[in-house]
């Protein structure tokens, strides 16, 4: 008898449901497939499909279905002889199948009716409005994801007493960071995260962050997806209080980004964030990384930083008097991961650049909101000194609110005169405009 790994191709099958004993399948090569239960209702099989024997004896006339059907059931009677214990089970369900087989008369398709115009209108409104609910799912769930994201990873209840119940989500993941471990091992490895705010307002200084925060602080991510300032300010102090925390911030003011550009004042920023977490100078002293001020403040101008170190409860440490173990501290090796597409000549460690990488490490995000913050700190002191401009709600960046004070008062000292418009503009000794855009020849 003809084995069924002989057969061309071989299709198992097994009745799955207990109230069927039998069921007969027409797949689309139009072969029946059988399947039935024995006794101890154990699924058995019971066709194959005969691709092959198709070959042999073709179908002729309009019986082709009978004829496939009669050469089923030869086949399963071969089957059947072959094996005792379920030749009663299979005789059976064969005769069961008879019921289930479709007439022997092939189907003639029904012919395919004229489209009118007003079902191909119908037809067009359905695709119409199918295409419009995919790009409203595709809307919606963009949207779903940049609420989560800018969600500022933490959300508020009131409480009883009007007080603020405080729900954080994860923070972002350690992934550049643990690959450098693994890298560098055994040996003991810090990982600085750097990040810069301020590049693109009209006024202001620009602010660089270099931050090591070994503890996960729930809630850290990108400072430009924390949208209320009150969370930021809470996530910043959170950070500058965890156990082990170093960090530094680098400030260059309006001048200095006068005097070299944005670019090279930003870059100038990181490496000095950079030197103060490796090095930490002491207080008002003059080096190549500027003086180390105790915060930073409107009251001081140029190029400073502002340095941090927390021991292992969280407790700051005094930097001034307490100076050998701040050298045991800042003792070993350090790799920098920068926000950007660029890294700073002369860095004192090495590093790298990562595009996005305030919202893809850990650490970036992290020294991001140290800079964020700093920033909007001396930006509302400066709208205390200069409040004409509101530098409070815009913090400098060249809005038309701003650039409408601009032109009614001029610029002021924290104004950048190498931004347009204002470098197409001339100001007299008090930074009132004596020439504006387009006057010039």
């Amino acid at each position: 008898m003809p084995s069924i790994r002989s057969l061309s191709s071989c299709l198992t099958l097994y009745l799955q449901s207990s109230q069927f004993t039998s069921l007969t399948l027409y797949n689309p090569n139009r072969s029946y497939i059988t399947l039935g239960r024995n006794s101890n209702t154990r699924p058995i099989v019971m066709m194959a499909v005969q691709n092959q024997q198709q070959k042999e004896q073709p179908a002729t006339g309009g019986g082709g279905v009978s004829t496939r059907r009669r050469r089923s059931e030869r086949l399963l009677r071969r089957m059947m002889t072959s094996n005792d214990d379920t030749s009663s089970s299979l005789s059976s369900s064969l005769n069961e199948t008879k019921a289930v087989i479709p007439s022997t008369k092939r189907a003639i398709p029904t012919t395919k009716k004229r489209r009118t115009n007003a079902s191909h209108d119908e037809d067009k409104k359905k695709d119409t409005s199918s295409t419009s609910n995919t790009v409203k799912r595709k809307k919606a769930k963009v949207k779903k994801e940049a609420t989560d994201a800018s969600s500022c990873s933490k959300t508020f209840e009131n409480v009883a007493h009007g007080e603020k119940a405080e729900i954080f989500k994860d923070c972002l993941p350690r992934t550049r960071e643990k690959e450098l471990l693994l890298i560098h091992s055994p040996t003991n490895l810090q990982v600085i995260g750097i990040d810069e705010a301020g590049r693109g307002p009209l006024a202001g200084p620009v602010v660089a962050a270099a931050a090591i925060i070994p503890t996960d602080v729930p809630g850290v991510m990108d400072s430009k997806k924390l949208t209320k300032e009150e969370d930021r300010e809470e996530l910043y102090e959170r950070i500058i209080a965890s156990p082990n925390a170093r960090w530094c911030i680098a400030i260059g003011d309006a001048g200095r980004i006068d005097e070299i550009n944005i670019l090279q004042t930003t870059l100038e920023c990181m490496k000095n964030a950079t030197m103060g977490v490796l090095t930490v100078p002491e207080v008002n002293s003059s080096d190549s990384i500027g003086r180390r001020e105790m915060e930073a403040s409107s009251k001081y101008s140029g190029c400073y930083i502002v340095c941090g170190i927390n021991d292992e409860r969280g407790n700051p440490i005094d930097l001034n008097n307490n100076v050998e173990r701040v050298r045991q501290i800042t003792f070993g090796n350090y790799y920098a991961l920068i926000d950007g597409n660029r890294c700073p000549k002369d860095m004192p460690c090495e590093s790298e650049s990562m595009v996005k990488g305030d919202s893809r490490e850990y650490a970036i995000a992290a020294a991001s909101i140290l800079a964020k913050v700093t920033r909007d700190r001396l930006m509302h002191e400066y709208d205390a000194m200069y409040p004409q401009y509101e530098l409070k709600r815009h913090k400098g960046y060249p809005t038309s609110a701003h650039m409408a004070s601009v032109r009614k008062f001029g610029a002021s000292p924290i104004h950048r005169r190498t931004f347009a418009p204002l470098k197409h503009m001339s100001f007299d000794e008090e930074g009132r405009i004596i020439v504006q855009e387009g006057e010039r020849e």
